[in-house]
């Protein structure tokens, strides 16, 4: 997965990505750059994302506490 490098100011491949999913539900791709080793992170669209996500989560309504 190719993601802007901001210490090399380019976009590279991702070594050692790692995808994960975010507190909203939307999925993202960690990783480091090649070349430097800076962190970089990529919040994949809904198209990057779709062939990979099998389940969809359900949204659910505010908790409710009986008092």
């Amino acid at each position: 997965m190719k993601a802007y490098c901001v210490k090399c100011k380019a976009e590279t491949d991702m070594a050692d990505a790692v995808e994960s999913v975010l507190k909203n539900g939307r999925k993202a791709i960690k990783g480091k750059c090649p070349k430097c080793g800076t962190g970089m992170f990529k919040m994949m669209t809904k198209t990057e994302a779709a062939p990979t996500t099998a389940l969809k989560r359900k949204k659910s309504g505010p908790l409710r506490v009986r008092v």
